[in-house]
């Protein structure tokens, strides 16, 4: 299939990241979601694969793997009754890992979604049972983060509470919404349309830092080591020129190990015959390091990636390079990037099959 023009490209991924928005996919219950992939893949005429906590599509055709994590922002309701901010309920109720949140995190989590319309779904279906406004968030004596929640009647423990803002292009050359994961879903969705090669595997949980796992659970007897991983995501910017520019996001490391040099240098190859700019992250933040160490400021980590957890976790024997579309106002409600950034991804997706 040729490739469409850019403004066609941007509208159908516009399009297809607010049909995933609209399917509920709190961290830890991401099931309706997944079996959404699963069947939107299928009317491609492929056969996706739908394990524990993943679903595989394989392309048919030769080439790297390409990674993206579908969980987003929520919370669950706990048996007082509680709606209790995802990340750190599941992380305690599932995995038992006692996580402490903090007055700091609750007030963000406050200043992010407070005013928020939410509504609560069933875990397996995905269909809707209640709606309900987020008034504020709190940290409470037991030590969870709380999202009061306005018109929400009583619901049993365990059921998960999805944001249900949908994707806003009201704003000049940018979209804005719950972009972190689906926005790079619905790249790799319409890139296979077009003709993208390799598998995908989309992953649950990665923002409780658990989908690295699941993806080696699965990709130690499946895959037997692969070097061209390739995980697509978001990536925080303070300021919006990155993503105005078009601009994709590369890496060489992050705070967790070193990618694959020559995997690195073929998605910037593959970038550059896209025409996209290209910013390295670990470089932009060190360079930014160096400036604020001259002027007395605190340094700033150099972050940790998908990529970089399965680099480590395996010890090297799944590795690759990330493609990130840089963004403002990070995990929240009101992320925001450009049409042109999701198309520069896209192109450079498609791009790697043919270097």
């Amino acid at each position: 299939m040729s490739e469409p023009g850019e403004i066609d490209l941007a509208a159908r991924i516009l399009a297809k990241t607010n049909e995933y928005l609209d399917f509920p996919s709190v961290v830890g219950h991401e099931t309706p979601f997944l079996d959404h992939l699963a069947r939107d893949f299928s009317g491609l005429g492929l056969a996706p694969e739908r394990h524990a906590n993943l679903c595989v599509v394989d392309t048919g055709k030769p080439g790297p793997v390409f990674i993206a994590h579908v969980d987003r922002h929520g919370a669950v309701i706990a048996p007082d009754g509680a709606a209790v901010y995802a990340a750190h309920a599941v992380k305690n109720e599932k995995y038992g890992e006692h996580a402490v949140a903090s007055e700091i995190l609750a007030g963000r989590v406050n200043e992010r979604y407070a005013g928020e319309e939410v509504f609560a779904y069933d875990r397996k279906t995905g269909g809707r049972l209640a709606y309900g406004d987020v008034t504020g968030a709190r940290l409470d004596t037991d030590g969870r983060i709380i999202l009061d929640i306005s018109g929400l009647p009583k619901l049993p423990a365990g059921t998960p509470v999805s944001f249900a803002r949908a994707l806003d292009r009201s704003a000049g050359g940018q979209v804005s919404g719950q972009l972190d994961n689906p926005v790079s879903v619905a790249v790799l969705r319409i890139a296979t349309e077009i003709g993208l090669c390799g598998r995908i595997v989309f992953t649950a949980e990665e923002e409780i830092g658990r989908s690295a796992g699941h993806f080696l659970q699965w990709a130690g007897p499946a895959l037997s080591g692969r070097k061209d991983l390739i995980a697509l995501d978001t990536s925080p910017f303070e300021d919006s020129a990155a993503m105005l520019a078009g601009a994709i996001i590369l890496r060489r490391r992050d705070a967790g190990a070193s990618f694959h040099e020559a995997m690195v240098e073929r998605i910037e190859r593959a970038a550059g015959r896209a025409g996209a700019p290209i910013i390295f992250k670990d470089a932009f933040i060190e360079a930014e390091n160096a400036a604020r160490a001259r002027r007395g400021q605190p340094l700033k980590g150099i972050g940790i990636t998908e990529l970089g957890k399965i680099t480590a976790q395996s010890k090297g024997a799944f590795t690759g390079a990330s493609l990130q579309v840089p963004t403002v106002n990070y995990h929240s409600n009101q992320e925001s990037t450009s049409p042109r950034a999701l198309v520069a991804m896209l192109k450079t997706a498609l791009a790697v099959c043919d270097i």
